[in-house]
């Protein structure tokens, strides 16, 4: 009866919500809010555009859900310029740009190398100990290590990490082609947590999880995307539940986070910095086109 009672007011509290405010960080001053940013609409072709990645300040290399294809899209021109099919249909998460080269994840954590993708492109490909369970949706380039960093949605690779409430980042060495299963990063959700320490609404829809049995109270963030700001060390995290982006400053340090509102976020899968610093997300079209949102204000720390 108790068990009901909560489910109801619950449900009744959550309706009277925004989900994309349920975490509101005392800073208002780092929020990306509605005046922030530009929306670009993408082509029916890109409407679940799922990563993003530069190839110049004007040409984005981007992938959707089901096609093996990355498609070149020019900013000012607003329209896709060429294509190239690397494989066939899957499931394609994350593209980052390497000097001469592409790099494709798919969520079962098979890496596609695209070389000499502007002159003579071919494919290879690298398989990791990761897989679908895993749902691996975030790939970028970590220049200091020389390797690519994949980023966890779901469950941890690790067997300690999995009973862990902590979302692991794992390093893939472009020098000998093999994965390590020693995180490089690790996302803790009580550091999440303690950054919206005393957040009213973030407590009590806690409480209600917690009296209906929610196992799963903790799980703040579900990584989509990873990316470097140019000139810093700060390794940007992308959150597709809870609408936040956390700045991470070292294997296991918080800078910051950084919430953003607005309907157009729609489903922000993708994420990517141009060469001046300026911070670009995409969105899985739903009833609308998907789109790419650049950020032309951020008060990062």
């Amino acid at each position: 009866m108790y068990k009901f009672f909560f489910m109801v007011c619950f449900f009744f509290l959550t309706a009277c919500i925004n989900p994309s405010k349920i975490f509101n960080d005392e800073q208002e001053k780092g929020e990306i809010n509605i005046n922030d940013y530009e929306v670009i609409k993408m082509p029916k072709e890109l409407k679940e555009i799922s990563g993003i990645t530069f190839i110049s300040d004007s040409v984005i290399a981007a992938i959707e859900d089901e096609h093996g294809i990355v498609y070149y899209y020019n900013i000012p021109k607003k329209r896709i310029i060429k294509t190239f099919k690397f494989a066939q249909n899957g499931d394609y998460e994350d593209i980052v740009k390497v000097k001469d080269n592409l790099y494709v994840i798919e969520s079962k954590g098979i890496i596609y190398e695209i070389s000499n993708y502007d002159t003579k492109p071919s494919v290879t490909k690298f398989k990791t100990p990761l897989n679908s369970k895993n749902n691996i949706e975030g790939i970028t380039y970590d220049e200091g290590s020389n390797s690519l960093l994949l980023s966890i949605k779901e469950k941890n690779l690790n067997k300690e990490d999995k009973k862990s409430k902590q979302k692991d980042i794992y390093a893939f060495s472009l020098n000998n082609k093999i994965l390590n299963t020693i995180p490089a990063y690790q996302i803790r959700f009580k550091k999440i947590e303690d950054h919206f320490k005393g957040d009213k609404l973030t407590e009590i829809s806690k409480r209600f999880l917690r009296a209906v049995g929610n196992e799963n109270q903790n799980e703040v963030i579900k990584p989509t995307a990873i990316s470097f700001k140019p000139g810093t060390k700060d390794l940007y995290v992308l959150s597709s539940i809870n609408n936040i982006i956390v700045v991470m400053a070292s294997a296991d340090s918080i800078k910051q986070i950084i919430p953003f509102h607005g309907s157009t976020f729609s489903q922000p899968e993708g994420m990517a910095f141009n060469s001046k610093g300026e911070l670009y997300i995409s969105n899985e079209g739903h009833r609308n086109s998907g789109n790419i949102i650049k950020i032309k204000k951020i008060n990062a720390k």
